[in-house]
């Protein structure tokens, strides 16, 4: 092991000791290389990481305490949250990195569950990656729960509150024992304990676990997911880089833009304690925060009021049961999203109207019912009945349906769309060759009149 650099000579002799290689560093495609949407996995897990430092610095003065009083209540966790933002170096920094750090985390993690549809990373041999990464979203979003209640202000608590309370809405024994396992003999009393230790003990361990899962035993036997063009026995996908150096060189880089990016909106938009929330009603439905929005407008719908609450929840698991269940639904060999054009339509349908459902959910009054006809229509119909006709119109004249012979369902056709693109340019340098070359031909022949003119004599 004669290297020049100690770095890589520190490198390999760990490698040949530990099989760390052999084990989750495997080296991976070149095209994965400056590609950023090939990273977004990886930009989840550093923004985990970032979180759990910052929280780290967090719990060192957060008090998970709240005592309800016969003359009100004692707001410790609401105090200390206080305190480190307005008392403690830097502590509105840290907070407010931590607070928007979810938020991209949330964000990138949705971010990469778009892109995974649209390339077909969720087909044979990566449906379990797909249900381990549902998992993984889902255990962001319970991240998100159990920490938006642990500042204690006005806001959090409303939201938390109606939370668990659309717990005790699950039918069977899930509703009698998971509102009792959140809420403890008192709320909120006992509630914010509970959510403290579940947001940093039980979800860490629950994360880290699958996240492992993912990476070990799925991604390293697979690795990452090509480009849909590109036959996985030839171009770039034989090409591959080590992770050291170019790989960690370029996860430190992205690690370091995500944290300076984080690092600026921080500083230029630091986050407030809130509201102290001391007891008693809060007099007004508050939304919950923007990632939660769409569920507060489905369950305003007249049809899922009262009673019928419940049957709003279970739509809503149906759907994203259905979602973690795609990899067995759509089982057509295409990975191009143009060849599998129905899914792809009512996929971005849904998508356009979870974007529909938030943004109406910020332009309407809080708690306003949607009980009228065209209420109803305008919230839950109209954006994907719009996206859907736009997607159908927008297919019909575009080269995928001629690939598919007219066909929704995704069906292997005999050449990728790669290849009828690169016809189709093959055909129009056809053309642009033929013209020149009968301009050329037009030219030679106006050439030897103009000469037979000028020199009759060289002609003869």
């Amino acid at each position: 092991m004669s290297s020049k650099d100690p770095i890589d000579a520190i490198w390999r002799w760990v490698e040949e000791r530990t099989g760390l290689r052999r084990l989750v560093l495997r080296p991976q495609p070149e095209f994965t290389l400056f590609n950023p949407h090939y990273w977004l996995g990886a930009l989840a897990v550093i923004s985990f990481v970032v979180q759990g430092f910052t929280g780290f610095f967090l719990m060192m003065y957060y008090v998970p305490q709240y005592v309800t009083t016969p003359f009100g209540a004692q707001n410790t966790a609401w105090q200390s949250v206080n305190y480190i933002i307005t008392k403690v170096p830097y502590g509105a920094l840290i907070a407010s990195m931590h607070l928007y750090g979810a938020y991209a985390m949330i964000a990138i993690a949705f971010l990469h569950l778009l892109r995974n549809y649209y390339v077909g990373a969720y087909k044979k041999p990566r449906e379990l990656m797909w249900i381990l990464g549902m998992i993984l979203g889902i255990i962001t979003l319970l991240y998100a729960f159990t920490g938006y209640l642990l500042p204690m202000n006005v806001v959090s608590y409303g939201a938390s509150s109606v939370g668990v309370q659309l717990a005790s809405y699950l039918p069977g024994p899930i509703g009698r024992v998971l509102p009792e396992l959140l809420k403890g003999t008192v709320f909120p009393d006992n509630t914010l304990n509970r959510f403290f230790a579940i947001h940093v003990v039980l979800l860490p361990i629950l994360l880290l676990l699958v996240l492992g899962a993912k990476i070990g035993l799925v991604f390293e036997a697979h690795g990452a997911h090509g480009p849909v063009e590109i036959s996985p026995k030839r171009g770039p996908r034989s090409r591959k880089v080590n992770w050291y150096p170019r790989l960690i060189l370029y996860s430190m880089n992205l690690a370091l833009f995500y944290l300076a990016i984080l690092l600026i909106i921080s500083a230029l938009f630091p986050i407030s304690a809130g509201t102290e929330y001391t007891g008693g009603p809060l007099g007004a439905n508050i939304l919950p925060d923007w990632y939660f929005v769409w569920t507060d407008i489905v369950l305003r719908a007249s049809f899922f009021s009262g009673k019928y609450v419940v049957d709003g929840i279970l739509a809503m698991l149906g759907v994203i049961v259905v979602i973690i269940l795609l990899p067995f639904i759509d089982r057509s060999p295409t990975y191009h999203a143009a060849q599998r054009p129905l899914l792809t339509i009512l996929w971005t349908a849904m998508v356009g109207e979870l974007f529909g459902l938030t943004a109406y959910g910020y332009l309407t009054p809080s708690a306003q019912p949607v009980s009228t006809p065209i209420d109803i229509f305008v919230v839950y119909i109209a954006v994907p009945l719009v996206v859907i006709i736009l997607g159908l119109v927008i297919y019909r004249f575009s080269p995928a349906y001629i690939l598919n012979s007219g066909r929704l369902w995704g069906v292997k056709p005999a050449y990728t769309y790669k290849q009828y693109l690169e016809e189709v340019r093959g055909s129009e340098v056809l053309v642009k060759t033929n013209a020149l070359d009968q301009e050329s031909i037009t030219d030679q022949e106006s050439v030897k009149k103009i000469d037979g003119l000028t020199h009759p004599k060289k002609n003869q």
